[in-house]
């Protein structure tokens, strides 16, 4: 019944979100009690995001440690504390470290792999509390850290089931182990496994290793799957994945609605117009404050500050594949958009011709195979004032299909022409060559 085949709408969409998220949330809140596993380890994933209830699962209270004082001799009781530990610190905290103090020890002289296989390494819960337990006590329980490091990468350790295999990763994760994990999405069919997966690219603080259009594939998958399947009566952490896919797929989808290539374009115009509060005082003044425009760099540190503010993923000098025997560098890169921000200095006229030649040379460096950016956006700087020239370059390279925009701006008047320094100018958005190097 969880199953990523997309089944055909038969509702409104937003209707059936609505309803979906609410039946989520309301199997979530059935686990909603003072140290209950389950809802500590939606919480846990759900990052402590407020829902149509107030969260009572903090086991953090002078009152339920006393009460639960001999669930602490157990994996199940010392997982609770890691949870507590990690999101709900208090002026309890301390009393908690004291019984991960006493009873880590007698953990790791447990064989982690009985017979039976009733262990806590086969329990996502108590597998996640545990990471986050020896982590907060690494410095009391240090051989409780290393040996928890040992276990979860014991060749005898084999999840029976892709989620609890990917449980298993966010835990090496918390206690610093790096796996290299390779997991292609078209491959995970199971609605849930496929929601995990989508959390654990969101919370990496190094980005996974997945294509970004596969990711995208997956996250339209999962929206729909989630929206059109009936999940039955799931435990609240398998809810909590979905619900958090939802949160996620969502805002990110709003994000890319009020974000785009135009509004790159739209706060590229408006250079001209903020450059009227760029300081170029008069010698008169007592103290007076010039701020020089001599290169391209200076443009380039213009551009960072209009776009960074608005575009979290903006990259400075994107260095791009190898072609041949030549490496490409690109001044901006946008990878939310596929867009690259090429940025050009005219000091004279005949530069413009200069640039279309350029830019027609790197094009194909810039844009082909390269599969996080498939258009471009050329800045040009005309300190000349040339504006004679402007519709004829603007003109040629919006011929080329991955061009998407030309934004060509004057130097403001009450910025003069600045003197000439000798020596090469830096420019970084270019190709380099390694012949030209040796």
């Amino acid at each position: 019944m969880t199953s990523l085949e997309e089944p055909g709408a038969a509702a409104p969409t937003g209707q059936l979100l609505t309803a979906q998220t609410s039946y989520l949330e309301e199997l979530i809140r059935r686990a909603n009690s003072p140290g209950n596993l389950d809802g500590l380890l939606a919480h846990y994933v759900l990052g402590g995001r407020r829902l149509s209830f107030d969260w009572e699962v903090n086991p953090m209270t002078p009152t339920w440690l006393a009460d639960n004082k001999d669930r602490f001799a157990h994996p199940h009781g010392l997982a609770g504390l890691g949870y507590g530990l990690a999101s709900f610190p208090s002026t309890a905290s301390r009393t908690a470290r004291e019984h991960l103090a006493a009873g880590l020890p007698a953990l790791t002289r447990r064989n982690p792999f009985p017979p039976d296989g009733v262990a806590f390494v086969n329990d996502a819960r108590q597998v996640i509390g545990l990471a986050l337990a020896v982590d907060a006590a690494r410095d009391d329980v240090p051989r409780a850290h290393d040996w928890l490091v040992e276990v979860l990468q014991d060749p005898r350790l084999r999840a029976a089931n892709t989620l609890l295999g990917l449980f298993h990763e966010h835990a090496r994760r918390i206690v610093g182990v790096a796996p290299d994990l390779r997991v292609d999405p078209r491959a995970v069919h199971d609605l849930v496994d496929a929601a995990c997966f989508h959390w654990l690219t969101a919370t990496a603080k190094s980005p996974l290793r997945t294509d970004h259009d596969e990711l995208r594939q997956l996250r339209s998958r999962l929206l729909s799957g989630i929206i059109l399947t009936d999940t039955g009566q799931l435990p609240a952490p398998r809810a909590a994945l979905l619900l958090d896919a939802v949160t996620r797929i969502v805002t990110a989808s709003v994000g890319d609605m009020l974000l785009s290539r135009d509004h790159v374009s739209v706060l590229l115009r408006r250079f001209e117009t903020a450059m009227r509060q760029w300081r170029h005082d008069r010698d008169d003044l007592e103290n007076p404050i010039k701020w020089p425009i001599t290169s391209e760099r200076e443009i380039q540190n213009i551009l960072w500050l209009m776009l960074r503010p608005v575009f979290d993923d903006l990259v400075d000098e994107e260095t791009l594949r190898r072609i041949g025997h030549s490496t490409y560098r690109a001044d901006f890169g946008i990878p939310s958009l596929e867009l690259l921000i090429e940025v050009k200095y005219a000091r004279k006229a005949a530069d413009f011709k200069s640039f279309e030649k350029e830019i027609f040379e790197d094009y194909i460096g810039y844009l082909s195979d390269n599969t996080a950016y498939r258009h471009m956006t050329v800045f040009i700087y005309d300190e000349s004032c040339s504006g004679q020239e402007h519709d004829t370059t603007r003109n040629a390279l919006l011929r080329l299909s991955g061009i998407t925009d030309v934004i060509i701006v004057s130097r403001p008047s009450h910025i003069p022409i600045p003197g000439r320094t000798p020596g090469r100018r830096r420019g970084s958005g270019q190709r380099t060559d390694d012949a030209s190097s040796n």
